[in-house]
């Protein structure tokens, strides 16, 4: 059987899966992939962009990662409801792809950074700055919206990082931290639910702040940070064994 027409010749293995994301994000530009539709069959499109299906799933979850597809368990990959113009200034972030080796990365950042900055807040953070972190932590008690929750939790970190009264160390969070690449890669983990460990770890790490108990935020700090790279880890196996 004749093999189907690719829109490119075969590209190299290590950059077959950057190929794959640069042309679906041409295909929703220009209207050839709408939004909220379904995308190809992955036989199918993996051999319409001439790469193989292993890269193919490898671009579907960074562009998963950056909010452009969202892929349905027993239904398929959809392109999500950002515009033309929202895909093609997403491919700036193109030096932000997010794979599970760097995913993993980032958590180990934060890691070793964050709970530095937990015990600094917890030795030094004002009774305005308190007020702020426990009403943050009291907004996420009230919500079982996963994407609520992501917002509120990224707030609840940046308020405790604010409290330490590092200007270097909160803007180096800022930056490196709490962007855009991490907001797409914690959504996937929420996804479906929030886990219960989430949250009372969350309030410990309040009640700290709040009693300047350093050694409970520092101990609090560490197993939530390793509680939470083990599902990041956990998300990329699923992934691996789902392709």
């Amino acid at each position: 059987m004749a093999k189907e027409r690719s829109l490119v010749k075969a590209a190299p293995a290590d950059t077959a899966s950057r190929r794959a994301m640069t042309l679906i994000r041409q295909g929703i530009a220009e209207g050839r992939f709408a939004p909220l539709s379904q995308l190809p069959r992955e036989i199918d499109l993996a051999g319409e962009l001439g790469v193989s299906r292993g890269a193919l799933r490898e671009a579907i979850r960074a562009l998963e990662l950056v909010g452009i597809l969202e892929s349905r368990h027993g239904s398929g990959t959809y392109v999500t409801g950002l515009t033309a113009a929202d895909i093609i200034r997403s491919a700036a972030t193109d030096n932000l792809h997010i794979d599970a080796t760097s995913a993993l990365e980032l958590m180990e950042f934060r890691r070793v950074v964050e709970p530095g900055s937990i015990v600094l807040a917890a030795g030094s953070a004002s009774p305005e700055q308190i007020r702020e972190i426990r009403a943050i932590y009291e907004a996420s008690e009230q919500t079982d919206d996963p994407a609520v929750y992501l917002e509120l939790d990224n707030d609840l970190h940046r308020a405790i990082v604010r409290a330490s009264g590092n200007s270097i160390l909160t803007s180096v969070m800022e930056s490196v931290a709490y962007g855009a690449a991490w907001d797409r890669m914690w959504s996937l983990v929420l996804r479906p639910t929030i886990p219960e460990r989430t949250r009372r770890e969350h309030e410990s790490l309040v009640v700290a702040i709040e009693t300047g108990d350093v050694q409970l935020a520092l101990a609090t700090a560490q197993a939530h940070l390793a509680a939470a790279q083990r599902q990041v880890r956990a998300r990329f196996d699923d992934a691996s064994e789902e392709s």
